[in-house]
């Protein structure tokens, strides 16, 4: 029997109890979420576990106004690459992205992909560097650098900003390596639309890739090992049936 304050319980459990009590020949009842077994004089139980309602993940597609900066060094002067265009999506908790001042600190339910075309990056010292690091970064074989988050937490949240840490994995040149850094959460008034942005930093050789050097200026010029990451990403929500 089932008393009218059980809360709502998995199917498959339920079924798993009953084919466990026909076994044993057993009477099995449930009362304030509890299972019993007639049998065992109500000394074993079953406890539903109260998890949380399952989150409804709301999903935010990329939007124009995003870019993507990569600061360099090298033996002559400072350089940098950037892009104008991140493609992907992410899917945050709902009740995050209406209230993240009221959701505890801890991983949060989210998942997201993010790429960027290697061909899009333009390089300050212009095409000529371009080329050269299309062709350090293996572009034809592998025209994308791609993120996947496998994890995000929420650290801090101050009105309409967020501070979260995600873990992931990052794909450059097609090697692909853990990485986890902070990312910041702005949120417009209505919502509908959400600005990440966050900043890391990288090894070239991390990824197998050989620091430039320009062939027309060998020995001379040589860029440096480490990269810095610096990135804006725009996305909006995504209209039901689009």
């Amino acid at each position: 029997t089932i008393d009218n304050d059980l809360p709502v319980i998995e199917d498959f459990v339920l079924v798993l109890a009953v084919q466990a009590s026909r076994a044993l020949d057993t009477t099995l009842f449930i009362k304030n979420g509890r299972l019993f077994s007639a049998a065992l004089g109500l000394t074993a139980f079953l406890t539903f576990a109260a998890s949380s309602p399952a989150q409804t993940l709301v999903r935010f597609e990329s939007q124009p106004g995003s870019k993507m900066r990569m600061d360099g060094t090298s033996t002559i002067h400072d350089w940098h690459a950037e892009s104008q265009l991140i493609g992907g999506f992410v899917e945050l908790d709902a009740a995050l992205v209406e209230a993240p001042d009221k959701a505890k600190p801890g991983k949060v339910a989210a998942k997201g992909e993010t790429f960027i075309a290697v061909r899009s990056l333009k390089c300050s010292s212009g095409k000529a560097m371009d080329a050269v690091m299309q062709e350090a970064m293996k572009e034809k074989e592998n025209p994308r650098i791609a993120f996947k988050l496998v994890e995000l937490s929420l650290k801090e949240a101050k009105g309409a900003q967020v501070n979260f840490e995600a873990k992931g994995s990052l794909t450059v040149s097609g090697v692909t390596k853990d990485i986890t850094f902070p990312v910041t959460l702005v949120r417009r008034v209505d919502t509908s639309r959400l600005t990440f942005s966050g900043v890391t930093a990288v090894k070239m050789t991390d990824f197998k890739i050989t620091p430039p050097a320009p062939t027309a200026a060998v020995g001379l010029i040589k860029t440096g090992d480490e990269v810095k990451l610096t990135f804006e990403w725009a996305v909006a929500k995504k209209e039901a049936g689009k």
